[in-house]
């Protein structure tokens, strides 16, 4: 997949983006001092891309002052090419999503343009709460439809059982939530377990690729539910306490991955800069195993992804990425970079100051 034009208007800082036609390059470069506008670029795309932010409500993206935004784009994905636009306006709930002209629905969309994104905040990924985890599970399978729309599913029946429970008297009183419930839930299931065997298998020889250093790295599932066999059985076993919290409190909402080195975990044993590494592997990892389920290669969008890193970790990164259209942010060019002939760079100083 490919990005081949890209513009916006009243988004963040930037009044207005002409269409700027992205290079045949495969490294995309995006050039700014901190807080002057990178990362909102990036954000900018990620809209595009998926009808939603990583980070804030559509309202938050609206320039200050303004009452709308739109982001447009064309993208090229297997033989296709497709025209995006996304546009929000004040006192709308949702935002309007168009394909190729055409009203799309947001779920549906969501997981169309697969792409993978790192942030500087996801070098803590492995050692701070299970949410984080879980959402990277979530992203890097929304490109399977089928997962997609199980995960909904299972969300839609999670809340009506939640719901229930507030009122139940007894356990049969959500008997009928219960039971969708462990059917939406054995079909999450499915998908994350071989997501998960896929890095376990994976992620300690990318690891070593991209930073010369061999490591022990055992990756686990942890499943929401000690025994994924017997689900229904527990949730019926917890029935009271369940009635006491008014929350379902087995299922894959509560699913989470450990990672260990050495057989301890990594937040004990690892430095900053090799838990930055292990998640970029993750996430290395992660396009390749969407790669495999849509037949196209998606996008890899990396926001100060070298910062932290020496420069031997920059170059063996830089040499060892997919050979995939790569959006970087920077607030300098690494060497490593400009040695490269093909980059392209783009400064968005200019773009951010630039008014109507």
């Amino acid at each position: 997949m490919n990005i081949r034009s890209f513009s916006a208007y009243q988004f963040r800082n930037f009044a207005r983006i002409e269409p700027i036609a992205f290079p045949t390059a495969p490294l995309l470069v995006i050039l700014a001092p901190n807080a002057s506008g990178k990362t909102n670029f990036l954000e900018a795309i990620v809209v595009m891309l998926r009808g939603k932010s990583f980070r804030a409500q559509a309202a938050e993206m609206v320039m200050w002052g303004r009452d709308n935004f739109v982001v447009r784009g064309e993208v090229s994905h297997g033989d296709e090419n497709s025209l995006l636009a996304i546009e929000y306006r004040a006192g709308v709930k949702n935002i309007r999503i168009e394909e190729n002209n055409v009203p799309v629905s947001p779920v549906t969309f969501f997981g169309h343009f697969p792409f993978v994104l790192f942030l500087p905040e996801d070098t803590f990924l492995c050692n701070r709460g299970p949410g984080g985890r879980r959402n990277f599970i979530n992203t890097s399978l929304s490109c399977s439809r089928e997962y997609l729309a199980s995960i909904v599913q299972y969300h839609r029946v999670l809340r009506q059982r939640n719901a229930a429970l507030k009122n139940a008297r007894t356990v049969e009183d959500i008997a009928v939530w219960t039971q969708l419930l462990v059917v939406h839930a054995m079909d999450v299931w499915a998908h994350r377990e071989l997501f998960i065997a896929y890095l376990a298998s994976h992620v300690p020889e990318i690891y070593k690729d991209l930073f010369s250093e061999k490591l022990d790295i055992v990756i686990s599932f942890v499943p929401g539910a000690s025994d994924i066999a017997s689900f229904q059985e527990l949730l019926f076993d917890a029935w009271q306490y369940e009635r006491r919290y008014r929350y379902t409190m087995y299922g894959p909402h509560r699913d989470d991955i450990i990672v260990r080195v050495n057989g301890k975990l990594v937040q004990d044993v690892m430095s900053r800069g090799q838990l930055r590494g292990l998640v970029i592997a993750m996430k290395v990892a992660a396009y390749g195993y969407m790669k495999s389920l849509v037949g196209h290669d998606p996008l890899l969008l990396f926001d100060e992804v070298l910062s932290e890193l020496d420069a031997t970790r920059q170059k063996n990164l830089l040499a060892h990425l997919p050979a995939t259209q790569t959006i970087l942010t920077c607030t300098s060019i690494p060497e490593e970079v400009q040695k490269r002939s093909d980059v392209f760079v783009l400064d968005v100083r200019p773009l951010a100051s630039r008014e109507e």
